[in-house]
């Protein structure tokens, strides 16, 4: 029998192909122009396309020894769908959340992004996101070769998270059989269309892959390009809240807070590189150099209105239609304002790696040096208008989505309306986030011949990561009376498809050379200044780890048996602001040292028939989010000069997340061509990070006028956590297996049931409690294809239940919120030419959200709406070409 391990090749009996030899054999296969299955010379079926897709991923599966995952490129920079994110939500126990119409974060077994790592060739990366979780739309599906998500821990995998890791992993060059090129472009068309002047509403992706061999194959060279302009279009409505005590409602009775509605429109461009050259002088050695970027530019121009309607904003309800305890329906008297803002944020992320392998008769030793970076660049500039008080009449009980309004007044009129407002003339936000990752790795591995134990390996991982967050801002001051000029106007803003009237519409860079002059620069607000800190986290990794490959009762096992030992050493500086009267910004530096066991056991029974039951059990943590971690502090007093103190802030003194897991997942394989699986999985999060307000010692900042130290606090602490758990069922499945007559026909699934008692008592929610965001009770995903003759069709659904998100707002602060249930279907056809002068080429037509659904979001009870977004359905055409 010969040996497996983690990331070498294992053959054993019927099945010989390892993780890295089923996605070389992707490539190498799906690259030699063939269009369909065809009758080789030695009488065996070649397959390429989906089916070749479908079948690399379930090899990755079947013979790993760890729960995993997997999705592999049809062709090199063919992935199926636009999004990395979209693909890797289609696997069984993972979800997807849309921002900006496309998946952008990822949810595994029910927990937040936040929970889980992404590495990049094995190696963990920086984040464009205040906090830890990153943002899939960085990283083009064209660049990206492969996915592997590790749903139990492995103790050689480092930086892996706690509900699972996901692998993302660019071409080995050596592995092609020779001279790849590969070249794609697609057009993009929004069906939404353009809805503000000189917005767009087409776009375009182009990439371009090359891959050869040097030296007599010793030295390999791919190199590979991918460009985006995406353009972006959102009809947006929300309602802030639901609250009591507005003005003319009855007590016990929640009201809106607000409402607003926009129409976003502009474009996202997107910029990635990745280069991969390999060096292997002798079968001793290899040096394998890789590097990645990415760039993301996005422009935003947003119109529409806001009508605040809290007490503060004077605004007063009359005829009140009253449902359930809320105030869906009557009027208001409100000052509406009309908005013009303009957001800009371009996002870069760089990755280099370094990995060298020497291999000396039963010894293997690695040294790898990586680093990552990310940077994040936002500016969003405000322009505000506003008219006299005039009566609303709204209805949310419509039978739509969204409410209705009726405004007695025009909010389109320039001689009603001048810059200035309930929000004042404008203000101007910039916010910028750096992440820096530097990591050092050594590994020793001895392999053994005899025995059970087929290798042992030890080895330790360093890393330091440094985050920095600056947030700028101030307002400033229209020039004069506020009145525009006819020059920079434009046709007024169309919001009836959100039951909102038209509403002015204005050239945004003409109304700041006319209106302010020289606008004023951000500067540092120190009401704000509380969102500026910095925070640097070492982490030190030692592991070890035996490879079992024995027989029990005459039935293979294999498998490993590990721990890591993990040591953090976290700090954060920020600063402490004394509210006023006080006023005083002190700077301020806390963190703390914490080590963590986690042992890991995988196991793997190959049971006659082509069955496998593995097992896995261990222990896992995910650090604290980022940007909880700050030092900052907000201080004041109950009686402003006087009083009780109180404050909110971050807590640099947090301890990670943990948890005792175990899996059990059994699977039956139809050779390689499909499986039936279904896994039971168990957590028991021994602990949690939740916001509470709590009773806190404030003698250590000896606050002027206070008549205590004792007061309250709200920040981010450790709490008790809770149990996880969940089953999973997926089946993949080629339809000529059960008939010819379905030859090309096939089918994908799989559906995920996930149950979780812990709740969550946030203070962002005051008294109620909620699920553990991410959470989706239930998670189902579909795909039917056809593939023949060149011909291909695959039609695509995933929906998940409603859960708990979080919503970006800027600087990459993210907001917990109730998501209603979102269901996506795509569509692809295609068609590949296999014979004549087009061979090699092949014809898309794709559609995203096919049947144009849309985002929403609520407060607290599906009956209160709060968010409503919709992106229109995003349509390709394209052609691929290789040789």
């Amino acid at each position: 029998m010969q040996k497996r391990e983690h990331g070498q090749d294992f053959a054993r009996p019927g099945f010989k192909l390892s993780p890295v030899a089923a996605g070389c054999a992707v490539l190498v296969l799906s690259l030699t122009g063939i269009a369909h299955a065809q009758q080789t010379a030695e009488n065996t079926v070649v397959v390429t396309g989906i089916r070749k897709g479908i079948e690399d991923a379930i090899s990755v599966k079947k013979n790993s020894n760890s729960i995993v995952e997997a999705i592999s490129a049809e062709d090199i920079g063919k992935l199926p769908d636009t999004s990395i994110a979209e693909s890797i939500a289609r696997l069984p126990g993972l979800s997807a959340q849309r921002v900006n119409g496309q998946a952008q974060q990822i949810s595994i077994r029910g927990t937040s992004g936040d929970l889980s790592t992404v590495t990049l060739n094995g190696r963990e990366q920086a984040s464009t996101s205040a906090s830890r979780v990153v943002e899939y739309d960085q990283y083009p599906s064209e660049l990206i070769n492969g996915v592997t998500v590790y749903k139990t821990a492995d103790s050689s995998l480092v930086g892996q998270g706690l509900s699972g890791t996901v692998d993302l992993q660019t071409v080995k060059p050596l592995a092609f059989g020779g001279r790849t090129i590969s070249l794609n472009a697609r057009g993009e068309k929004n069906s939404l269309g353009s809805e503000s002047p000189g917005a767009p509403s087409t776009g375009n992706r182009f990439s371009a892959s090359y891959i050869d061999q040097f030296a007599n194959r010793t030295i390999g060279l791919a190199v590979g390009v991918a460009h985006s302009d995406k353009p972006n279009v959102n009809n947006f409505f929300e309602t802030w809240n639901w609250v009591e005590g507005n003005n003319g409602v009855p007590a016990g009775v929640k009201a809106p807070q607000g409402v607003k509605g926009l129409a976003i429109t502009g474009n996202s461009k997107r910029d990635g590189v990745i280069g991969v050259l390999e060096w292997r002088p002798s079968k001793n050695f290899i040096s394998t150099l890789d590097t990645y970027y990415s760039k993301l530019s996005q422009n935003e121009i947003r119109r529409g209105v806001e009508v605040p309607l809290e007490s503060w904003s004077g605004a007063n309800f009359s005829n009140l239609n009253i449902v359930n305890g809320l105030a869906v329906g009557g009027t208001i008297n409100a000052s509406p304002v009309i908005r013009n803002n303009w957001f800009t944020k371009e996002s870069d992320i760089k990755a280099f790696g370094w990995n060298n392998k020497f291999t000396v008769d039963q010894w293997t030793a690695v040294a790898d040096f990586s680093h990552s970076s990310a940077n994040i660049h936002e500016k969003l500039i405000e322009i505000n208008s506003g008219r006299s008080a005039g009566n609303i009449a709204y209805n949310y009980l419509n039978g739509r989505d969204i409410p209705t309004f009726t405004f007695a007044d025009s909010l389109s009129d320039p001689s009603a309306i001048s810059i200035g407002g309930k929000y004042g003339d404008g203000y101007v936000n910039v916010p910028s986030l750096s992440d820096k990752l530097n990591s050092i790795r050594f590994s020793l591995k001895r392999d053994f011949t005899d025995g059970f134990i087929s290798s042992a390996e030890v080895g330790v991982n360093y890393s330091k990561r440094e985050k920095t967050k600056e947030h700028l801002e101030t307002g400033f001051d229209k020039i004069g009376t506020g009145s525009f000029s006819p020059s920079v106007l434009y046709n007024p803003q169309d919001l009836s498809f959100i039951g909102l009237p038209s509403t002015l519409s204005w050239d945004i860079p003409g109304v700041l050379s006319s209106n302010f002059g020289p606008y004023k620069a951000a500067v540092l607000n120190p009401w704000g200044a509380t969102k500026n800190w910095s925070l640097t986290e070492k982490v030190t990794t030692g592991y070890a780890k035996l490879n079992l490959e024995t027989m029990v009762s005459n039935i293979p096992l294999s498998g490993n048996v590990g721990a890591q030992v993990v040591r953090t050493d976290q700090s954060s500086t920020s600063n402490a602001l004394l509210s006023w009267p006080i006023a005083a910004l002190v700077p301020i530096t806390d963190g703390k040292t914490y080590t963590d066991v986690l042992p890991s056991v995988n196991l793997a029974a190959n049971l006659p028939g082509d069955q496998v039951i593995r097992f896995g059990i261990g222990k896992s943590i995910a650090r604290a989010k980022l940007d909880e971690l700050n030092a900052a502090r907000e201080v004041g007093l109950s009686n402003g000069k006087t009083g009780t103190p109180s404050g909110n802030g971050g807590n640099a003194q947090l301890d990670p997340w943990k948890a005792d897991y175990i899996d059990l997942s059994y699977e039956k394989y139809f050779g390689k061509k499909a499986y039936v699986s279904a896994a039971i999985f168990h957590k028991n999060l021994k602990s949690y990070i939740y916001k509470q307000t709590t009773p806190y010692d404030f003698s250590a900042m000896n606050i002027a006028g206070a008549t205590t130290n004792i007061g309250t606090f709200t920040q981010p602490i450790n709490g008790q956590g809770g149990k996880l758990e969940g089953l999973e069922l997926a089946a993949s499945l080629p339809l000529d297996l059960l008939t010819p007559v379905l030859d090309g026909f096939g089918l994908t699934a799989n559906l995920s049931l996930t149950n979780s008692a812990i709740s969550i008592k946030d203070s962002r929610f005051g008294s109620q409690s909620v699920p553990l965001p991410g959470l989706s009770k239930s998670v189902a995903n579909i795909t039917a294809y056809y593939e023949k003759n060149g011909y291909s069709a695959r039609i695509s659904q995933r929906r998940r239940s409603d859960f708990v998100g979080e919503i970006g707002g800027p600087g990459g602060q993210n907001e917990l919120t109730f998501v209603k249930a979102d269901n996506v279907v795509d569509l692809q056809l295609g068609y590949d030419f296999s014979s004549g002068f087009a061979k090699g080429a092949s014809l898309l037509f794709q559609v995203n959200n096919l049947t144009d659904t849309a985002f929403q979001t609520y407060s607290g009870s599906p009956d209160r709406p709060r968010g409503y977004q919709k992106y229109g359905r995003q349509m390709f055409v394209g052609i691929n070409y290789k040789m």
